[in-house]
């Protein structure tokens, strides 16, 4: 029987394990390197590649960026995160990855520059061996926001025996974590986008955003979903607060923090 089981859990990223018709290998989920500071996935880097990781799904805000950077700028930061991910594509390693707001907010055409040195999309679909992994930007359908017209039509077109792997930037539910609004400031499309992952039987959803781990349970319709924050790879590590917001008649618990 095909299923995903934390293996390596730390504050700074996190390391999964997948059963399946491909046997047992292992996917890693990172986010918010802050390029070019960087310090602390220079540091993770190596352990990825020892502990034979295969895929690594980057959760958006790789670089520093930000409203007050300009386009050259965010070019000279992705070189540099282009950079230090290196040895991961020269250990054979897949990269997929997401922006999100330290990307959108660059002052000029930030879309070309994106385009050009990391992804030609934004919200995309990648199939590795038994698992699709599904990256959603948390800004073209509005801010807070996953384009859930565009994720209903992916889900259909998954492969029946893939393990699917859904990743944003934001949690959809703030559960303890630094950021006080997250998702679910905009809970009417959080909702639908929570209903698609119920509707599919989806397990887990992975996010950033707040620089720490954060791993909640949320119960809704006797249906069971784990969010899971891995944010602590490169920004200021951030402390939880804020208890649970928003939760609109879904059950959520956290797991460990």
């Amino acid at each position: 029987m095909k299923k995903l089981l934390i293996m390596i859990i730390a504050s700074l990223t996190s390391v999964l394990t997948m059963y399946g018709q491909d046997k047992k290998w292992r996917f890693a989920v990172v986010g918010d390197t802050y390029a070019p500071q960087a310090y602390t996935i220079k540091k993770i880097i190596p352990s990825l590649i020892d502990n034979k990781v295969e895929v690594v799904l980057f959760v958006g805000d790789l670089i520093q960026g930000g409203k007050g950077q300009n386009v050259q700028g965010m070019y000279e930061e992705l070189s540099q995160w282009n950079e230090f991910t290196q040895p991961l594509r020269d250990a054979g390693v897949k990269i997929i990855v997401i922006w999100d707001n330290h990307e959108e907010d660059v002052k000029g055409d930030n879309l070309k520059s994106w385009k050009e040195m990391i992804s030609l999309g934004l919200n995309l679909v990648s199939t590795y061996k038994n698992v699709t992994f599904i990256g959603m930007d948390n800004y073209l359908d509005g801010e807070h926001t996953v384009d859930t017209g565009w994720l209903k039509k992916v889900l259909k077109e998954v492969k029946k025996d893939n393990i699917i792997v859904p990743f944003g930037y934001e949690p959809a539910f703030t559960c303890n974590t630094f950021h006080s609004v997250c998702l679910d400031a905009n809970e009417n499309s959080r909702n639908k986008f929570w209903s698609l992952l119920e509707e599919y039987g989806i397990d887990y959803y992975f996010c950033g955003y707040t620089h720490l781990y954060n791993y909640c349970t949320v119960t809704h319709d006797e249906k069971n979903i784990h969010q899971i924050v891995s944010g602590g790879s490169g920004g200021f590590l951030q402390f939880g607060r804020g208890g649970i917001q928003n939760a609109d008649g879904y059950k959520v618990e956290s797991v460990k923090e």
